[in-house]
């Protein structure tokens, strides 16, 4: 089987998930008056976007510095 090699792009892209999701969640909790199925649904865009932007951010830094 096939070893995956994880990259410093998947790295931080885990990390933006869980800080912006986190910070997302507890702002809209505290702040808000949001439901909360959409308050989960909020977090989790808003999540997914920061990791796709952290993941394409440090993987063109990683591919110009070759």
């Amino acid at each position: 089987m096939a070893e995956k090699k994880r990259t410093a792009a998947d790295g931080a892209a885990l990390v933006a998930l869980v800080v912006v999701a986190l910070a997302v969640g507890v702002s809209l909790a505290a702040f808000t008056d949001v439901a909360v199925p959409l308050r989960w649904g909020l977090t989790v865009v808003s999540g997914i976007v920061a990791a796709a932007i952290a993941y394409a951010v440090v993987s063109r830094r990683a591919r110009s510095r070759r």
